[in-house]
């Protein structure tokens, strides 16, 4: 055998094994994240419009609308006891199809109720009725109907009404769940699908931070003392606020006058190159400009570094290659003077 033959034979056995892995990170992710099977064997079993008793499903469905229009469901009223009745008929008609028993003529005779005993769902509503009310039942689906529920007295209706209307609760209840089956499947696989779209939303906006932090170093603020020039009546009283990392908390509230400022003690003398101002979020953004920065290191003799003079709602000043202990953001116009944050890199 040639070399060349041989390293094709040694290099095959790493080949096979690499494409199962492939093959079942992609089935474990089908069948966690996107519950491909759950999904698939739900759309398979579902009970849908062309299987056997799904019409008869669907009428009922409508009657027992109807039924919550009119207001009256579970009460003796005539109307809602034909209601009931039809809605019982046709879903004893909808189990006897789903168990491969047809129902043949448009009444329910005597041979379609004894198969539908057989049928479990149908039995075990029956079970909670009396013999009374099961033979009223079935004389009801039959054609003597409404001479049935007419002949009834007033304590038999009530008993009667309230006694269907369980009956039927309980035929619908499985259809409900048959016919949900795929809604239900497609809600978890949705839900798992946002679930974990906002937990990498969060993760990315962690690691985005982080990056941030990285790339430009601490905020060097942060936490540091703050002096206003005046203070505004019950707003922006909480001085910490414009130093707290949180851009949409109001920092402070001068009155109104001229030469407004808030100054931030950095504790030493330190370098600057780069101020974050965030403008009060909530409105009357136009009171902050024009807007100077200045910075001291004996908080006496300031040092202008940056101006601004149009609106804004985060103002961002780079390459200042300026230092100091006090940096001052002053306010000329004779207004009020808010921020909500102001971050200070090196």
């Amino acid at each position: 055998m040639s070399d060349e033959s041989s390293e094709k034979v040694q290099g095959a056995p790493s080949e096979v094994k690499a494409k199962p892995m492939s093959k079942s990170k992609s089935r474990w992710l089908g069948r966690t994240l996107w519950a491909s099977e759950r999904v698939a064997e739900a759309r398979a079993t579902s009970f849908s419009v062309g299987d056997p008793g799904f019409t008869w499903f669907e009428m009922a469905r409508q009657i027992g609308e109807d039924i919550v229009k009119i207001g009256e469901s579970g009460k003796a009223s005539l109307a809602v006891l034909l209601l009931d009745t039809a809605s019982a008929e046709l879903l004893v008609r909808a189990h006897l199809e789903r168990a491969g028993l047809p129902t043949a003529g448009t009444q329910l005779g005597q041979t379609e109720w004894d198969h539908a005993c057989t049928v479990a769902a149908v039995e075990s509503a029956c079970s909670k009725l009396g013999p009374a009310q099961v033979a009223i039942l079935i004389n009801a689906c039959g054609s003597d109907r409404d001479a049935t529920l007419a002949r009834l007295s007033d304590s038999e209706r009530d008993a009667f009404a309230t006694a269907l209307h369980d009956f039927v609760m309980r035929l619908l209840e499985p259809l409900e769940i048959e016919a949900n089956r795929l809604g239900r499947a497609l809600f978890a696989r949705w839900s798992r699908v946002l679930i974990v779209a906002i937990v990498l939303a969060g993760g990315l906006g962690f690691l985005g931070k982080w990056v941030h932090a990285k790339v430009m170093g601490p905020n060097i603020a942060l936490h540091c003392p703050v002096t206003v020039s005046s203070q505004f009546a019950g707003q922006g009283t909480d001085h910490t606020l414009l130093v707290d990392g949180d851009p949409d908390t109001l920092g402070f509230h001068t009155q109104d006058g001229g030469q407004q400022w808030v100054v931030i003690d950095l504790g030493r003398v330190r370098k600057i190159n780069r101020v974050v101002v965030y403008n009060r979020s909530d409105g009357f953004e136009e009171r902050a400009v024009p807007i100077k920065i200045e910075v001291s290191n004996d908080n006496q003799n300031y040092k202008q570094i940056a101006e601004r003079k149009e609106n804004f709602d985060k103002w961002t000043v780079k390459h200042l290659h300026a230092e100091g202990r006090y940096v001052r953001l002053k306010n000329t116009p004779p207004n009020y003077f808010h921020l909500g944050e102001v971050e200070i890199f090196q």
